[in-house]
């Protein structure tokens, strides 16, 4: 590999790439990489970066590693491009999967913007849909004219062994909290004249973004991208041109600044670039194995294990798992976790962190049972649910009293997702209803396999389907049918559709959540009326519910049937937003909703979630 000279800024235009015409992108299958290290600051600690990208292409990968500061081993995440265009990424606890649709248009885009290929005809631009909104605009203008003000940090709440502590604002990411020593301030606005640009991706792409360019450098030094939750912002500074052959260069900013759609603050400082030749469709090709180096580990005590289960009111599948406090003789403690499909990681009450001693450390905000909420880190020793143990678990500190009521006046302890269901067990909920006359509830039961000993039945072969993961969040394709119950003399019931839900079992007192889209083409409001405007809320039974105002531009209504390969749901109580599903609910622009908790009665259903061939079974219990 061979180190690469800066050079000082060029006042060249970016839009005339400084190399020499080739006839084909893919003349040769040896990539041009060029590889910026430097310096991060995220989740409010301090960290190292590598970031690799095709000079001459759309490919990328990147590695970010942050130091804990509790002599435990370092936070390393992973992401990348293929020459496919397959965008994927590995989490804390080292599991890599692909991601597709609007998770991975917004990766792609980030990164394209922040090397400067989205700017390169001979790149990434080729990829994107591009417009020219605005030029000579003075830079303050252009940003009060087509800009979107940065998100405001909400309040964090930081807790240590029983202590809180309420921060705001510079409590955030690299901000001074939570240990962060980079200075994490934004670029200055510069002066400057200056150009905006619309850009989204060619096949299908629904997130949108802007581009503010420098007109007498031709480099950004701003971009702001729209997408479920919010705005991201990226600001950048002291772009310079580095030489990574004799014909060709790449453009590096010194500092890329990101605001993400929470709050948070993330900082990338380049070091040096370095460049090197590597095979085009490898070196950022998702690897064979599933599971990275730093993966934590996971271990079994049998092949599946009775587990303590109850709803919630709401339809929650609670279950009973065991905590150990990080402390050499620490205390551990069982109590109710709920399981949610639609977050991405680990959630504990502050009461249970307190009561096992665990440590804090850093800041997170993940989305699954509320909005997007921040909270210190907090690490335990083990995680046990069922047979299956997680060793050295990472968990958001998150205030839950408020999310969901617990039988028996109990508090909720915390929230299992995707990094203990996902990746390296299946899980198997039994579902039953009520027996007909009955006065007790459904039995619910719920295993964790382990995969290797898991042996579906016949029923559960033939109800497989395959799941799809956007933005790290599983989603499956169901069809469905509008009930028709207006008052409008109609008595048809609407046309079958088809179309994705994101697995949201962390949402409860309803079965299906539809999108704005959905509710504007199939006309719910009208279909509606009898409940406009309402809310529905879980009573203690399947069938049973109490109606509740809860704003003019949320619809209670009724889907007719919810069809999954080899089941069907009838009589589905659904809830839409027509001015727009809000933030903490994740949609994805391409899901026409999200399939709940309360949806998931009279049934068993099985999730396999591993990343190589993710799928769901929804069969008869």
């Amino acid at each position: 590999m061979s180190v690469a000279t800066s050079r000082a800024p060029s006042r060249a235009p970016a839009s005339r790439p400084r190399r020499r015409a080739r006839r084909g992108r893919r003349a040769t299958t040896r990539a041009l990489l060029a590889t910026t290290r430097g310096t991060c600051t995220a989740h409010g600690l301090d960290g190292a970066f590598e970031l690799t990208h095709d000079a001459r292409g759309t490919t990328f990968v990147e590695r970010v590693t942050l130091a804990r500061g509790d002599d435990a081993d370092a936070l390393t995440t992973e992401s990348g491009r293929d020459d496919d265009g397959t965008t994927w990424d590995a989490d804390w606890y080292g599991d890599r999967r692909a991601t597709t649709l609007d998770g991975a248009h917004a990766s792609a885009m980030m990164t394209w913007v922040r090397t400067n290929q989205w700017n390169d005809e001979l790149a990434a631009a080729g990829r994107l849909r591009r417009k020219k909104l605005a030029e000579g605009v003075e830079a303050t203008a252009a940003l009060r004219r087509y800009g979107v003000e940065a998100p405001t940090p909400a309040k964090v709440e930081k807790r240590g062994r029983g202590r809180a502590k309420r921060r705001t604002g510079r409590g955030f990411g690299g901000f001074g909290g939570f240990g962060a020593s980079s200075d994490a301030r934004a670029p200055r606005v510069p002066r400057c004249a200056t150009s905006v640009y619309a850009v989204s991706m060619l096949d299908g792409g629904r997130v949108g973004g802007r581009v503010f360019v420098d007109e007498a450098t031709g480099f950004a030094w701003r971009a702001e991208f729209y997408h479920q939750r919010g705005v991201e912002t990226w600001m950048f500074e002291g772009w310079e041109r580095v030489a990574v052959s004799e014909t060709d260069e790449v453009a590096v900013p010194r500092l890329a600044h990101r605001t993400h759609a929470e709050g948070q603050v993330t900082t990338f400082r380049a070091e040096s670039t370095s460049s090197a030749s590597e095979d085009r469709e490898t070196y950022a090709a998702l690897p064979s194995s599933s599971v990275a180096p730093w993966a934590s580990e996971r271990a079994w005590s049998g092949d599946d294990a009775t587990i303590a289960t109850c709803r919630g009111e709401g339809g929650h599948i609670l279950v009973k798992a065991t905590l150990e406090s990080s402390d050499d003789g620490g205390a551990s403690l069982t109590d109710w976790f709920v399981l949610d499909t639609a977050s991405t990681g680990l959630a504990v009450a502050p009461h249970v962190a307190d009561a096992v001693s665990m440590p804090s450390f850093g800041s997170m905000a993940i989305v699954g049972v509320a909005a997007p909420l921040e909270g210190a880190l907090r690490r335990g020793k083990k995680l046990s649910v069922g047979a299956l143990s997680l060793s050295s678990p990472i968990f958001m500190e998150q205030n839950l009293d408020g999310a969901l009521r617990v039988p028996n006046g109990e508090r909720l302890a915390g929230v299992i997702g995707l990094s203990v269901l996902g990746a390296h067990a299946i899980v198997r909920i039994h579902a039953p209803l009520r027996v007909p006359g009955s006065r007790d509830p459904p039995k619910l039961d719920v295993r964790v396999f382990r995969p290797e000993a898991y042996e579906p039945s016949a029923e559960i072969e033939r109800a497989w389907e395959p799941v799809v993961f956007i933005d790290g969040v599983p989603y499956v394709e169901c069809s469905y049918t509008i009930a028709n119950d207006g008052f409008q003399g109609v008595t048809e019931m609407t046309t079958e559709r088809r179309g994705l839900f994101k697995l949201a079992l962390g949402t409860g007192g309803v079965g299906v959540v539809l999108g704005d889209r959905v509710a504007v083409e199939a006309d719910v409001a009208n279909r509606t009326k009898a409940l406009q405007p309402g809310g529905i809320m879980s009573g203690p039974g399947e069938s049973a519910g109490r109606l509740q105002r809860v704003g003019d531009e949320i619809v209670t209504g009724r889907i007719e049937t919810v069809r999954f390969k080899s089941f069907e749901f009838k009589n589905v109580r659904a809830v839409v937003h027509l001015d727009g599903a809000p933030p903490d609910a994740d949609l994805s622009p391409h899901a026409d909703g999200a399939a709940c908790a309360d949806l998931f009665r009279g049934c068993e259903f099985v999730l396999d979630l591993r990343p190589s061939n993710p799928r769901i079974a929804v069969c008869p219990p």
